[in-house]
């Protein structure tokens, strides 16, 4: 069904798209659309396509119960702070050398960024709800910027397929990087999909889709506690937790290659 609506919404959007290209220039082509009349019915049908699909530019009923709330309890820097207090000692197997240290801060610093690109979008979702539960917008227009925000958000996942743990760093910390950057894949996997039922939800006015993405925020808060439990896992082995001597470091080769 969902494949159906968007196929429907493209369409939509291209016969729009072209119906007004063909009103600007007085036609389209040489057959079929060649005046502006029919150019117009065209960008008609175009627009009726996109409010099928998408959803209708009416309003919702006010007051509508059981809004999720998108935003994050805590934005990820902190969050990983916290968990740094936490985290206890553990004693260094090996010297950490400068580069290692500087080229796993780098890859922490880039994939915290990308995290914070998705959350950024996701603490402005409430504020799209609240005016469509107070008649402030109209479904369409909340159905948008639903869609803005869930393209950010696979923007922000996007930046997350790119990392890969630094490879100054040995076999066993790059095991428990890539443990941590799974769970942030998934995370925001299961983010953006809540933001797609809320995007149901503003064609449909049905309650199921908001219990859907309440389910699939659950999900992706508990894989971003995940991720962040592993990712301090390596910093503390490394030594870069408060909890944690300072780190010892050598010249010479690095280690663990």
């Amino acid at each position: 069904m969902e494949t159906l609506l968007v196929a429907v919404t493209a369409l939509g959007v291209t016969g729009l798209f072209l119906g007004l290209i063909g009103l600007a220039s007085g036609r389209l082509d040489r057959r079929v659309i060649r005046t502006r009349a029919r150019a117009g019915c065209l960008a008609a049908l175009g627009l009726s396509l996109l409010f099928l699909g998408a959803a209708p530019p009416t309003r919702a009923a006010p007051g509508a119960a059981g809004l999720p709330d998108t935003r994050p309890p805590v934005p990820i820097r902190a969050a990983l702070q916290a968990a740094e207090q936490n985290a206890p000692a553990v004693p260094q197997a090996q010297t950490v050398f400068p580069e290692q240290e500087k080229t796993f801060r780098q890859w922490e610093d880039a994939l915290l960024a990308a995290y914070e690109e998705a959350e950024r979008a996701l603490r402005a979702v409430p504020a799209v709800l609240d005016g469509l539960s107070a008649g402030a917008l109209d479904r369409f227009t909340a159905w948008v910027h639903l869609a803005r925000y869930s393209q950010d958000i696979k923007q922000a996942h996007l930046a997350l397929h790119d990392l890969t743990p630094p490879e100054t760093l040995n076999l066993e910390h790059q095991r428990g990087l890539r443990e941590a950057l799974d769970n942030f894949h998934y995370s925001l996997a299961n983010k953006r999909a809540a933001i797609t039922h809320l995007q149901q939800y503003a064609r449909t006015l049905r309650p199921e889709p908001l219990a859907a993405a309440k389910k699939r925020l659950d999900e992706g808060e508990s894989q971003r506690t995940q991720g962040l439990l592993a990712l301090v896992k390596v910093k503390a082995q490394l030594g870069l937790v408060p909890s944690s001597p300072a780190p010892a470091s050598a010249a010479g080769p690095l280690a663990g290659r």
